[in-house]
């Protein structure tokens, strides 16, 4: 069934967004109509068009959480892209033109105070439907670039990490991470085995993925099994599960249920491969050297679930051992993990996403999701420990990345002196 009840709270907050969208479109339409002198007939046509693709829109990103992303194809990702940049487009320029209308506003105010008298309101400004318009064009190119191109324009970022708690055997030891695959929001498995072949290319000693496999449910991970089995890494595959993994946006899933979708996505996880670590450690030996892998469940700031458990992760772990944990949210290494008794030399996370959107060079870095978490890429230290937040592998809401490149980060650990 399309509409669910259960999913009543969520489809009044969706017809509320609409209604509110068509006030602005009006409002937009009029300042275009005013500002650029184009024809109505040419103006319906145009928000004709752009309602029918926001509309439509709106319809798929339900049905993709009523139906927890099934049959996902890369034309509905496309769709959806469009209508987020009419979303956008109509936020902006409803930005434009009131800024417009309130400096014009303004000016009537102080020309008719000077002369004492109601001064002529001034026309609306041909400038402000020009840059609306211009403003929108590259939106548009913009994200329709980062669904057909930047989704899957992955980057390997190989970091050499000089530490010398490292053991003498493990410098030039290569652990290569993955996160936040969010595997329902693929179009297709070839967009996924690409950034696997990168994977596989960095010939890891170890492979690690931090968190959120899913979306909402286990059963969007089932086609990538084979795909994430062919991974391999000498000294073994390990995973961590994030705050998407518990069925937790699942709708209507009552408690039992994502309980079990949850121990279904542990299996799926195991027959990729891969180790899942909640809340436990294995040692990693090399000749007669050693290091810890350990792993906590999700730990987050509210409303984010925190079944982390660091004392019963590193639990009968010497303190002089070298660390390697794995913890979903960065937030979590402030929080806990810094002032921990063991110490956790390297902390992998993941979670922002970068937020799929932003800007980033050699120099210079920049993201809204910045404004929420102060570690949000790269890495960072305080001493001698570090935390290295990844940019994500898939995303999730908008198919695509403008900005934020989907990443492979590969590790190397180096003794130092």
């Amino acid at each position: 069934m399309f509409f669910n009840p259960a999913h009543s709270f969520a489809m009044k907050a969706a017809i509320i967004t609409l209604i509110i969208f068509s006030a602005i479109g009006f409002y937009t339409f009029r300042g275009y109509l005013k500002s650029l002198k184009i024809s109505v007939k040419k103006l319906i046509l145009i928000y004709g068009i752009s309602f029918t693709v926001l509309f439509s829109g709106f319809a798929l990103i339900w049905q993709r959480q009523v139906e927890n992303y099934a049959n996902v194809s890369t034309m509905t990702n496309i769709f959806i892209s469009l209508s987020v940049v009419v979303f956008l487009a109509f936020f902006f320029s409803t930005i434009f033109f009131f800024t417009d209308d309130l400096i014009r506003f303004l000016r009537w105010i102080i020309i008719s105070i000077k002369k004492k008298r109601f001064a002529n309101y001034t026309l609306r400004s041909k400038a402000s439907g020009i840059v609306g318009l211009s403003f929108n064009t590259i939106l548009l190119t913009l994200f329709m670039y980062g669904t057909l191109i930047g989704f899957t324009n992955y980057k390997a970022h190989k970091i050499q990490l000089n530490h010398e708690n490292v053991p003498a055997a493990f410098n030039g030891f290569k652990i290569v991470q993955i996160s936040d695959m969010h595997l329902g929001t693929f179009g297709s498995i070839k967009q996924v085995e690409k950034g696997l072949k990168l994977v596989e290319e960095q010939q890891a000693d170890l492979i690690v993925i931090t968190g959120d496999m899913v979306n909402n449910i286990s059963t969007e991970a089932t086609p990538y099994v084979d795909a994430l089995k062919k991974l391999t890494a000498p000294h073994g595959k390990f995973a961590i599960l994030g705050n998407h993994d518990y069925a937790h946006y699942a709708g209507d899933f009552t408690k039992l249920e994502m309980q079990t979708d949850t121990d279904n996505l542990r299996e799926i996880i195991k027959q990729m491969g891969f180790q899942i670590l909640e809340n436990e450690h294995e040692i990693i030996r090399l000749i007669n050297d050693s290091i810890i892998i350990a792993g906590v469940e999700n730990w987050g700031i509210a409303p984010f679930p925190q079944y982390g458990d660091l004392d019963k992760a590193l639990n009968g772990v010497h303190k002089n051992s070298f660390v390697v944990l794995l913890s979903h949210d960065p937030s979590h290494w402030e929080e806990q993990i810094i002032n921990f008794p063991v110490n956790i030399e390297l902390t992998l996370s993941g979670h922002t996403h970068g937020m799929q959107f932003g800007i980033e060079t050699n120099n210079f870095k920049w993201s809204p999701v910045q404004y929420r978490y102060e570690k949000w890429t790269g890495m960072y230290q305080n001493g001698n420990k570090y935390l290295y937040v990844n940019r994500g592998f898939g995303g999730i809401g908008f198919p695509g990345r403008v900005g934020i490149r989907p990443e492979i980060t590969v590790i190397e650990l180096l003794k130092s002196n």
